[in-house]
């Protein structure tokens, strides 16, 4: 992995942390005011909604940067080099496209939500929905890196080699 990419992982990995944060604290102040106060705001319930979008996508590229995203490799592993070379760059231009559709439909959710509010703290949703489009761009941008390896004939990493924190 390029020093970029490692620091675009960390940058990643930081943003997933800090929201995690965030959420941890917004669900206990809720706790704290619900069942201490017996007054909750109305405010906490939602924003714990938006942060966790927001950390699934993102942690969604993280972990197809990371090679960490359940695989079932057992015809991979079966194949020859040239075989395993060849379905690489199949699944990887098949997740790219998904992922292109991702980013198209949730550049679409963006529009269509960005003129509206939400009930407890007048947020835009379009900044809640920009969630998909991130992760997903993101995603695509690690996916395309693994298709041109694949293309340059780089062999498939096998999982259990991969580690998750560096």
């Amino acid at each position: 992995m390029s020093k970029v990419l490692k620091a675009v992982d960390r940058v990643l990995f930081g943003t997933i942390g800090l929201l995690l944060a965030a959420m941890v604290a917004d669900v206990a102040i809720q706790v704290f005011f619900r069942y201490v106060i017996q007054a909750p705001p109305t405010w906490t319930e939602e924003l714990a909604r938006f942060l966790f979008a927001w950390q699934i996508f993102l942690a969604a590229g993280l972990a197809f940067g990371r090679g960490a995203h359940i695989v079932v490799d057992a015809l991979l592993l079966a194949l020859p080099h040239g075989g395993q070379r060849l379905l690489s760059i199949l699944s990887n231009a098949l997740v790219l496209g998904f992922l292109g559709v991702l980013v198209w439909q949730g550049i679409n959710m963006v529009r269509l939500t960005s003129n509206t509010v939400s009930t407890a703290m007048n947020l835009n949703m379009g900044v809640v929905y920009a969630a998909l489009p991130a992760g997903a761009g993101i995603s695509a941008v690690y996916v395309l890196l693994q298709l041109v390896d694949s293309i340059r004939g780089a062999a498939p990493t096998p999982r259990a080699s991969l580690t998750l924190v560096d």
